[in-house]
């Protein structure tokens, strides 16, 4: 393994700043997003693989002969959040204590780089696959997997993967994915708005409430004034994945609490959203429990719109969710993607599970996420990395990292587990 034209490479990749922009010729995610597909391209050609490129919503590149195998990977990134909160430029990757910081170093440039040079390791030794695998290199992961929508329209997925976008060691199961947009009956004027994606707790929200502000409750709610003097209040927390929105401080909790509390909402609402008013964490499978995390508002005169991040147990139905879901608020469902469950003793799953074993010496068993990957969009699919601990808490945070280290392991895993699968 070539590690330090691997870590060049990857440092050039992450530079680009590919979170989904304006929609252009060529570009329907925007040109920044397809920078990043056509520089990744352009390095799968210069290792003599075969390129797809798929109008510029999903790349993918061709090595071997024989029954298809897929490694799906995405470019797109989430907005970088607060930028205070950043010890670096978020596009500026830097190493620190032996980490290298920047946005998408976990989710998931590192996925389509190491993969890329998994595959080349294999041809520079020699070793052709007898299955012909599928890097896909998709461009919309992060808003609503318009990118696979069209890989489908133009191609045929294959039937079986991996998808490099999550944790060690093996993610046998996938919780179901539910975005629902709430709309909800002021009780008085206000305008409140805060978040950046729906699948990324809000780190920040802007609160202007027309009416008998009391100044003396905001604050106990976590409000401050807004330094600008227009007289709105700002209410701060901390991003984290909205499959995991308890690794996070949401700032919409804060100020939906102070909006309850002085009368321009029900509290009803408030306990609803926040409080687990309807119950759902005594929702659960061995899967895990349901989790709800309001993560983007928005008004106009009469109503309030909040987007939830549902993540539901691998076992459920979507419809008996979807009813618990109507119990707080007329909704809409803007994205849908069902749940992963795969069989532990599969193939797959053994020979993935016992690679990663083998090169790290663990005895670690298959687990589920609350994380949704690509590996849903296959029939017969998993995730597999690249996080091998406590750097997956950075995943859609200030100062998402990587050590370097567990970049040349994770290489190395996927080299591994390819040569198992597929040679």
């Amino acid at each position: 393994m070539d590690k330090q034209n691997l870590l060049s490479t990857f440092c050039g990749l992450l530079s680009i700043e590919s979170v989904k922009g304006e929609a252009s010729s060529g570009a329907p995610f925007g040109k920044e997003v397809r920078k990043a597909l056509d520089y990744t391209l352009s390095l799968a050609e210069s290792f003599g693989f075969k390129t797809i490129n798929y109008d510029g919503y999903v790349g993918e590149v061709i090595f071997g002969e024989g029954k298809p195998f897929g490694i799906l990977c995405h470019l797109d990134v989430v907005p970088v959040g607060n930028l205070s909160a950043w010890q670096s430029p978020p596009f500026a990757p830097t190493v620190r204590d032996g980490n290298l910081c920047c946005r998408g170093v976990l989710d998931d440039k590192c996925g389509a780089i190491c993969s890329l040079f998994a595959m080349k390791e294999l041809k520079d030794n020699g070793i052709t696959p007898c299955r012909e695998i599928h890097l896909i290199l998709g461009c919309d992961e992060e808003s609503g997997w318009g990118c696979i929508d069209h890989y489908k329209k133009c191609a045929t997925l294959p039937e079986e993967g991996i998808s490099p976008d999550a944790d060690f060691p093996v993610i046998y199961a996938e919780k179901g994915i539910i975005h629902a947009r709430y709309k909800i009956a002021k009780l008085k004027k206000f305008n409140l708005t805060g978040g950046t994606r729906a699948n990324v707790v809000c780190d920040e929200c802007t609160l202007i409430a027309e009416e008998n502000n009391d100044y003396a409750l905001a604050k106990e709610f976590g409000l401050i004034k807004d330094a600008d003097g227009s007289g709105a209040f700002k209410a701060y927390g901390k991003a984290a994945h909205g499959s995991t929105p308890e690794k996070g401080d949401n700032a919409l909790k804060k100020a939906v609490g102070y909006l309850a509390a002085s009368g321009y909402l029900e509290k009803k609402t408030y306990l609803d959203l926040f409080e687990d008013g309807q119950g759902y964490k005594n929702v659960s499978d061995e899967t895990g429990i349901l989790t709800f995390s309001p993560d983007l508002a928005e008004c106009d005169d009469d109503y309030l719109y909040v987007t939830v991040d549902i993540r539901y147990p691998s076992t459920l139905s979507y419809d008996y969710v979807k009813g618990l879901l109507e119990k707080i608020a007329p909704l809409e469902v803007v994205n849908y993607q069902k749940p992963l469950f795969v069989d532990k003793n599969s193939k797959l799953v053994k020979t993935l599970l016992k690679v990663y074993n083998d090169v790290t010496g663990d005895n670690a068993e298959p687990i589920a996420i609350g994380g949704g990957t690509y590996a849903r969009a296959l029939n017969s699919a998993v995730a597999f990395g690249p996080s091998f601990g406590k750097e997956g808490e950075s995943i859609h945070q200030p100062n998402e990292y990587m050590p370097i280290e567990n970049i040349f392991k994770f290489t190395d895993i996927l080299y591994k587990a390819i040569k198992e699968l597929c040679c």
